[in-house]
C-alpha cells in the first residue's frame, strides 16, 4: 500500500506549507499545511480494512472450445475485510492468444463489499490456456493512496484447433466410406458385408434398401463393403525448423486445423484413424466407443514444434501394422532427405496425398514437383486458404 503522485504532490505539498508557516512566523496559516500533510495518510489507513483478504471464484462458460468460439468468464469477488469506501479495480491476468486484459472499475461501498463481473474472450489460436491470476487494486476517492494485491489462483481454458467440414470427395481413391470408392472394396463381398447407410446426393437408386428405409424412416441405401474397415494416417510436419519462432505462427496453426478438418471428416467417414507428428509418435484413437474426435482434438491442441530434421521417422511409423492405407500428410518444408522418405512410404502402394504448406511462389513450385516425383499428389496451400478448399483440390489431383 502506497500513496499516489498526487498523494505524494499533497503531502510534499504540506510540508512546505507549514515550514514556510512556521518560518515567517504565521502559526495561523501552519493549520492548512497540517491539514494537507494528514490527508493523505488518513486516506491511506482508510484503505487498509478493504485491501484485506480476497476470495475469488471464476467460472469459464465453456472452459472447451475451438478457436475463435467466445468464452465467458464470470468472477465473483468476495472480500473478508470490511471497507470503508473507495473506488476498487481488477483485471484477470490473460495470455496473449485470449487478447488484452482490461480492468474493471467500480465504487466500493461500506461493509462487506461483494463484487460479481463477466467479461468475454475469444481465443485466436489453439493450446491450453491459462487465465489468472487476478490483479485488484483500490484506491481512495481523491485518488491520493493506493493499495495493489495479486490474488492467487488460475483457471484453464482448452482450444481446441477450429474444423470445417469437409466435402465428399466421390470418385477420389481413399477418401471415407461414404464416397463407395475402390479402396473400400478389396475382395470378395459376401452377404455379411452388406451394410446400410443414408441416402446422399449422387447414390444409384437402384441400391435403396427398402426394409431399412422403412424402418428408419429415411431413405437409406446399400454398401457393400470389405469385412474391415478402411485405415488412414495423417502426418503433421510440425519441425520447428519449418516455421518462425512463435509457438502460434500462422502456418502451423493452418496445418493443424487442415489435420484436425481432415481426421473429424475420415472419422466420420468410419475410417481406422492414426495421426503421428515429426517425431514419430503416432496416436490412434480407438475404434469402438465414444471420445474419439475428442482424443484427436485434444492431442492437436497440444501439439507443438519439434526438434526433429527429417521424416523419416513419421513416414515409418505410418507401417506399423494395417495402418496407411491412405496417408495425408501436412508438409511445412521438404528437402533431400524427406524426399527419399515420402518415396518409399508411396512404394507400399498407398494412396498418397500431400498439402505443402505456402512459403514463397518459386520455392513452392520446386518443392510440390518433388514431393509429385516420389509419388504423391500434391497441392500448395497455407494461411488464407480454406481447407475445404484445399481439401477439393486435393480430391481432383489425387485422381490424375
Amino acid at each position: 500500500m502506497n500513496l499516489t503522485a498526487r498523494g505524494w504532490t499533497v503531502l510534499g505539498g504540506g510540508v512546505a506549507w507549514c515550514v514556510a508557516a512556521l518560518a515567517i512566523g504565521q502559526r495561523d496559516l501552519w493549520w492548512p499545511g497540517l491539514f494537507l500533510v494528514l490527508l493523505p495518510l488518513a486516506s491511506r489507513l482508510l484503505l487498509v480494512p478493504g485491501s484485506g483478504g480476497l476470495t475469488v471464484t471464476r467460472r469459464l462458460g465453456p472452459d472447451r472450445v475451438s478457436v475463435g468460439e467466445p468464452v465467458r468468464v464470470h468472477l465473483v469477488l468476495d472480500p473478508s475485510g470490511i471497507s470503508v469506501g473507495g473506488v476498487a479495480r481488477v483485471r484477470d491476468r490473460l495470455p496473449e492468444a485470449l487478447g488484452q486484459a482490461r480492468w474493471f472499475g467500480s465504487a466500493m461501498g461500506l461493509g462487506l463489499w461483494q463484487q460479481s463481473i463477466t467479461y468475454e474472450v475469444r481465443p485466436r489460436w489453439r493450446g491450453r490456456h491459462r487465465i489468472g491470476p487476478l490483479d485488484r487494486t483500490v484506491a481512495d476517492g481523491l485518488g491520493l493512496a493506493r493499495s495493489t494485491h495479486t490474488i492467487p489462483g488460475q483457471s484453464e481454458l482448452l482450444v481446441t484447433p477450429r474444423v470445417e467440414p469437409l466435402a465428399n470427395l466421390r470418385g477420389a481413391s481413399g477418401v471415407g466410406l461414404a464416397t463407395d470408392t475402390s479402396l473400400l472394396r478389396t475382395g470378395l463381398g459376401s452377404a455379411d458385408d452388406v451394410l446400410v447407410r443414408e441416402y446422399q446426393q449422387g447414390d444409384d437408386v437402384r441400391r435403396i434398401h427398402w426394409r431399412s428405409t422403412a424402418h428408419a424412416g429415411q431413405l437409406m441405401v446399400r454398401r457393400e463393403e470389405r469385412s474391415w474397415d478402411p485405415s488412414a494416417t495423417i502426418v503433421i510436419d510440425n519441425r520447428s525448423r519449418g516455421y518462425s519462432t512463435r509457438v502460434h505462427d500462422d502456418r502451423l496453426e493452418w496445418a493443424v486445423s487442415a489435420a484436425a478438418s481432415i481426421a473429424i471428416h475420415l472419422l466420420a467417414d468410419g475410417f481406422d484413424l492414426s495421426l503421428v507428428g515429426a517425431d514419430g509418435h503416432l496416436v490412434a484413437p480407438h475404434r469402438v466407443g465414444t471420445g474419439r474426435e475428442s482424443m484427436v482434438l485434444e492431442h492437436l491442441a497440444d501439439l507443438a514444434p519439434d526438434r526433429a530434421h527429417t521424416l523419416r521417422d513419421a513416414l515409418a511409423a505410418t507401417n506399423r501394422g494395417a495402418e496407411g492405407q491412405l496417408l495425408v500428410a501436412l508438409l511445412s518444408r521438404v528437402d533431400a532427405a524427406d524426399a527419399s522418405a515420402l518415396a518409399e512410404a508411396a512404394r507400399a502402394g498407398r494412396t498418397c496425398w500431400a498439402v505443402l504448406l505456402a512459403s514463397s511462389a518459386q520455392l513452392d513450385a520446386a518443392q510440390a514437383a518433388t514431393v509429385r516425383e516420389a509419388g504423391w499428389a500434391c497441392v500448395v496451400a497455407g494461411p488464407g486458404t480454406p481447407v475445404a478448399d484445399a481439401w477439393r483440390q486435393l480430391g481432383r489431383e489425387g485422381t490424375r
